[in-house]
């Protein structure tokens, strides 16, 4: 069950207006149009909309009274934006919107690029994905400890792939596997899984 705390003056507010709520057809008939209308006002924003049509059942209305619509409930107040920088300046932005996409997706996204011979998997918390195709050898990807993306890979000899491929350009063999130069989250996962794909093309000679 959700609370909510409410001020002072809300308190009160809400207290007149559930006190008042049971006497319509004794109150009601003795308001103007304008009394009225303040008094729905009240009734809705405390959340006593039933009561609001009752009133307005027996509201008998001044002259030339056209009647009273229910008014609609006011919007909820958004919720306060977190501050992007902590006590120590330090940034704190919400999870999930500092980084769009995990390792796994770019893992997913390129198997996509790839074709339907192609299977991607999640490694544990998206952290790493793995990438296996028409082939015994399959794919891993990482960031390593200086922020690098890798695609670390292990040559079988069964799959026959170039000895020396020429890979595409921005990308550079290291331990394990290849990596873009300077590859980041702001390139796009589109972007980014574009260009592995057209590596893993490379190294396997399709």
């Amino acid at each position: 069950m959700t609370t909510t705390c409410l001020t002072p003056a809300e308190a009160a507010a809400h207290d007149v207006a559930a006190a008042l709520a049971p006497s319509a057809e004794h109150l009601a008939p003795a308001l103007t149009c304008y009394e009225l209308n303040e008094l729905l006002d009240l009734f809705v924003t405390t959340g006593h909309k039933a009561a609001a049509a009752r009133w307005i059942e027996f509201h008998d209305g001044d002259e030339g009274c056209e009647g009273h619509p229910v008014p609609a409930a006011p919007a909820p107040a958004p919720a306060p934006e977190k501050p992007l920088f902590g006590a120590n300046s330090e940034y704190t932005p919400e999870p999930g919107t500092e980084y769009p996409f995990s390792v796994s997706d770019i893992a997913r996204a390129v198997s996509a690029f790839l074709g339907d011979a192609w299977i991607a998997e999640s490694g544990h918390w998206g952290t790493t994905g793995s990438l296996s195709g028409p082939f015994i050898a399959s794919f891993t990807f990482l960031v390593d400890e200086e922020g690098d993306l890798l695609m670390t890979f292990d040559r079988m000899e069964g799959d026959a792939w170039p000895e020396s491929p020429t890979l595409p350009e921005g990308f550079h063999e290291c331990d394990g596997g290849v990596h873009l130069e300077l590859a980041a989250a702001c390139d796009g996962l589109e972007h980014l899984a574009e260009k592995y794909a057209a590596a893993v093309r490379a190294i396997t000679g399709t």
